[in-house]
């Protein structure tokens, strides 16, 4: 894809990114508040996360990486077929992908520091948050055409989803195996200062 394709794509899901971003600061703060008047179920996610870190313990920094893009890449990948279905999956996902982040603030403040919030997710969540803000307006655009093609419109459904998968593929991918590469080999050295 050329610059200017990518740009008149973005252009034209510039409604769903907004909705997207949106939904995400609200579902972010609504995590947030969730941690702080729950601390019973905090702990359990403390507990979860904990676990979930000693795995990761084991792996080299190379598994890590491979471990952490193909989760990334098979998780926001298949936002944009399912957007079909209305854009309910990629709403459900930006929402999701909101609370846990505000649970992950609340936690982080709570227990370490706003240095630790700030290092342990603006290096790679830089990259990241857009590209999941993004993922999920594009299956909303692709609900949004599958709804309007039930009552006539001759916008392409097809057509859709091959602009989609392929700003996926050439913009997105990219983006998420630069974002893999910060969190396994710089992310995580900074939190080890901190």
């Amino acid at each position: 894809m050329t610059l200017f394709q990518i740009k008149k794509y973005l252009y034209g899901l510039k409604i769903y990114i907004l909705f997207s971003l949106y939904f995400f600061a609200i579902s972010t703060l609504i995590g947030y508040i969730f941690a702080q008047n729950n601390p019973v179920e905090v702990r359990e996610v403390i507990k979860n996360i904990s676990e979930a870190l000693l795995l990761d313990e084991e792996m080299t920094s190379l598994q890590l990486f491979f471990f952490i893009f193909q989760n990334n890449v098979s998780k926001l990948f298949i936002i944009l077929p399912l957007g079909i279905f209305a854009g309910i999956i990629p709403f459900l996902s930006i929402f999701t992908n909101g609370l846990i982040l505000g649970i992950f603030a609340q936690i982080a403040i709570q227990e370490v520091s706003w240095l630790f919030l700030i290092f342990g997710i603006m290096p790679h969540g830089i990259i990241e948050i857009p590209v999941l803000i993004v993922s999920s307006a594009i299956g909303m655009r692709i609900g949004k055409v599958a709804i309007w093609k039930l009552f006539g419109s001759k916008e392409s459904l097809i057509k859709e989803l091959t602009k989609a998968l392929r700003f996926f593929i050439f913009v997105l991918f990219p983006l998420l195996f630069i974002a893999a590469f910060i969190e396994t080999y710089i992310t995580s050295n900074i939190l080890k200062l901190l």
